[in-house]
């Protein structure tokens, strides 16, 4: 079973295995529209369990984040970073890490952001599976079991968050940041 890697979103896409050997992906960045961000809030060094991340804001109007990590490969320690753009839709944050460059696949998670903590839902790819198997949301299965969805319009993320057709994200098992400095 391969583990599918994610430099998703803060070591959501970083520093962790996270999905086992499925994920959920959109063909376009999930949320309404981009989220502000302020450097005094994001900007600076985070914690995800044994992990130090630095997080930078790129683009404070369109909510872009250059996250990046150190890690050990082969022995040696390489400089890992991708980008993170934050959108929002009604009351809930989302991060999205595009697949690669030139991609319109995004990984995406729900998130929300307390002073010093960050708190990142996972989508559950067998209820998402269920839910475009059945017509609920448009996408597609992959072999495999991960799902890509097509672009989600508000009424479908109230749907997949509001738990009325199956709990969709992994609610017992969020990824946590501690901020630790600026």
């Amino acid at each position: 079973m391969e583990m599918v890697r994610l430099g998703s979103f803060f070591g959501l896409l970083a520093v962790t295995l996270i999905f086992g050997c499925s994920a959920v992906s959109s063909v376009g960045p999930v949320g309404e529209r981009s989220k502000e961000l302020t450097r005094d809030e994001w900007d600076g060094t985070w914690i995800l369990k044994n992990q130090s991340i630095t997080v930078k804001v790129l683009e404070p109007q369109r909510g872009t984040l250059q996250v990046a990590w150190v890690e050990e490969k082969e022995g040696r320690l390489e400089l890992e970073s991708f980008q993170v753009e934050i959108r929002e839709s009604d009351d809930w944050m989302l991060g999205n890490v595009k697949e690669e460059e030139g991609s319109s696949r995004y990984y995406w998670a729900l998130m929300r952001k307390d002073e010093g903590q960050i708190i990142v839902w996972y989508p559950d790819p067998s209820q998402f599976a269920k839910l475009v198997e059945a017509g609920t949301l448009r996408g597609k299965v992959e072999k495999g079991g991960s799902v890509i969805v097509e672009k989600l319009t508000r009424e479908d993320l109230k749907l997949v968050v509001s738990g009325d057709k199956g709990v969709c994200f992994d609610w017992k098992r969020p990824m946590v940041l501690f901020r630790v400095g600026k």
